[in-house]
């Protein structure tokens, strides 16, 4: 069973205007990095966005590609089966960014405007591309496009091996050759079941939903997708502790940006789960009192006259950290106020 790597939602014939401003969405998935897992979510948001009556002067392209090693067939697979870590990943993601940008540029004679959204791990990786802009822009060696805002969802971006989960995968991820280990495994167990039976089985055992049970069974059959998660989440537990960001991700938006109104620290908008198997309680509540503005959850505006500082929101109902399987409806809707907002905070510059 073979996935899509990348998805992507562009502006539908009949909304789109030619003399409308464009907007790039990038999403970044979390590990197991296959983005079909976000069909549904990526989907809903571009049907909301293009239905909202108050973006109608927006064209949106949304976005999403697969990390590198999660091919889910021999033929989209490269040469080598060397493993990809997080910080390989995160130079992939940069550039399938600047590559989606300039395709649309030239499509549409038009640079678009960027917001960022990364779940997971991918809130990470969003940080990371966010200080490798500032850095681009710096030494001018890129043409530049505004990065106006990020949506982290969500986010394991401080001590993750600390979170109850984390600590259980510490353990096991340090055993050597584990990775290769669990691979084995299923590997074998696969000679025995079909993959119609296997779809099925993680339907019912699982109870995941048609997209979620076709993308984890071509995850399981893919070439290495096993070794992949499970390397990278080796490399999460190793890299992901101390915040190491500075001003160039945090710092005031009050302050002239080194773009064209450029919003980015106010406009990154945090959404946790409260009660998020791969967060720690302590760690989150200590990142929102150094670095963010804490809102209630229900409240989606989010504008600059409020603070300077990121918007961080934990969520009061029990949307799991997966939230990509059952809740991307759910989410999708929180998500775009969020994006609204972004714009109209943007705008105001």
């Amino acid at each position: 069973m073979e996935t899509r790597t990348e998805l992507h939602y562009g502006p539908s014939a009949g909304r789109s205007k030619p003399d409308a401003q464009e907007y790039l969405i990038f999403h970044i998935p979390g590990n197991p990095g296959l983005i079909p897992y976000y069909d549904p979510f990526l989907s809903t948001l571009h049907t909301l966005l293009e239905a909202n009556p108050d973006l109608r002067a927006c064209n949106f392209h949304i976005c999403g590609h697969s990390f590198a090693g999660f091919e889910t067939s021999a033929q989209d697979a490269p040469g080598s089966a060397e493993l990809v870590g997080l910080e390989k990943q995160i130079d992939y993601i940069d550039e399938l960014l600047y590559a989606r940008v300039d395709e649309i540029r030239h499509a549409t004679g038009s640079t678009p405007k960027v917001i960022l959204m990364g779940h997971s791990v991918g809130a990470y990786i969003l940080l990371e591309v966010i200080r490798r802009h500032r850095k681009q822009i710096e030494s001018k060696r890129y043409q530049d496009f505004d990065l106006i805002g990020g949506v982290l969802l969500f986010p394991t971006i401080t001590h993750i091996a600390r979170s109850p989960s984390g600590i259980v995968a510490s353990a096991l991820l340090r055993i050597p050759g584990s990775a290769h280990i669990a691979s084995a495994i299923i590997k074998t167990l696969l000679y025995l079941i079909p993959t119609n039976i296997l779809y099925h089985l993680i339907r019912l055992i699982m109870r995941f939903p048609e997209h979620a049970a076709r993308t984890t069974t071509a995850l399981i059959q893919s070439p290495t997708g096993i070794k992949e998660v499970l390397y990278l989440a080796k490399d999460e537990m190793d890299m992901i502790t101390n915040d190491k960001w500075g001003e160039e991700v945090w710092g005031a938006a009050t302050e002239p940006g080194t773009n064209q109104g450029d919003t980015i620290s106010s406009n990154l908008v945090f959404f946790w789960g409260s009660h998020d198997h791969w967060v720690a309680r302590k760690t989150r509540d200590e990142l929102i009192r150094a670095r963010g503005f804490r809102i209630p959850s229900k409240r989606v505006d989010v504008t600059l006259e409020d603070e300077w500082k990121p918007t961080m929101i934990v969520d009061d109902g029990r949307i799991p950290h997966g939230f990509c399987l059952k809740h991307s409806e759910t989410v999708a809707e929180k998500v775009s106020g969020w994006v609204e907002a972004i714009i109209d905070n943007h705008n105001k510059i």
